[in-house]
C-alpha cells in the first residue's frame, strides 16, 4: 500500500489531524483506490468527536470526483472503549452511508470490540467483520481488481 497520507484542511475549532495521530491515521493508495484507516488506543469523548470530524474529512478527500473506493478500518489495536465512546462511535457508519465506498472491511481480532462495532455495522450491507488483516485485504481485493478501483 502506498502511504500518500493527505492532510485535511483544518475547520476553526477542529483538532489538527497531527493531533489525533495516536488515536487515528490513514492512507489512501491510489492504484487500488483504498482507504486505510488505523484506530488505536483508548479514546475520551472529546478525541471521538474530533475523530469522527476528521473521519468524514478524509472519506471527502477519497471520493473526490465522485469515484468509488474502498475502505479498510484496521481496529486491531484499538480496545473496547467506554460506552460514551461507543455511542460516538456509532455514527461513523451514518457518515461512511453519505460516500462511495464499493466495500468496507474492518478488521477487529477483538471479540469484545467486534460486539460493540456489529451492532452499529448490521444494516450496512458493504460492511463485513474480520479477525485478520488478510482476510480482510483479500475482500476487499475482489472488488478492486473487478471494478478497476
Amino acid at each position: 500500500m502506498t502511504n500518500n497520507l493527505f492532510d485535511p484542511p483544518v475547520s476553526p475549532g477542529a483538532v489538527h489531524p497531527e493531533d489525533l495521530r495516536p488515536f487515528f491515521r490513514h492512507a489512501f493508495c491510489q492504484q487500488t483506490h483504498r482507504l486505510h484507516t488505523f484506530y488505536t488506543g483508548f479514546w475520551t469523548a472529546p478525541i471521538a468527536r474530533h475523530v469522527l470530524q476528521n473521519f468524514r474529512t478524509v472519506l471527502q478527500e477519497a471520493s473526490r470526483g465522485g469515484r468509488s473506493f474502498t475502505l479498510l478500518d484496521d481496529c486491531r489495536t484499538w480496545p473496547p472503549q467506554p460506552q460514551e465512546v461507543v455511542e460516538i462511535a456509532n455514527k461513523f457508519v451514518d457518515i461512511c452511508r453519505d460516500f462511495p465506498i464499493a466495500r468496507n472491511a474492518m478488521v477487529i481480532p477483538s471479540a469484545l470490540v467486534r460486539m460493540q462495532v456489529r451492532r452499529t455495522v448490521q444494516d450496512f450491507d458493504v460492511c463485513e467483520i474480520f479477525e485478520t488483516f488478510e482476510e480482510a485485504d483479500q475482500w476487499l481485493a475482489e472488488v478492486e481488481t473487478r471494478a478497476g478501483l
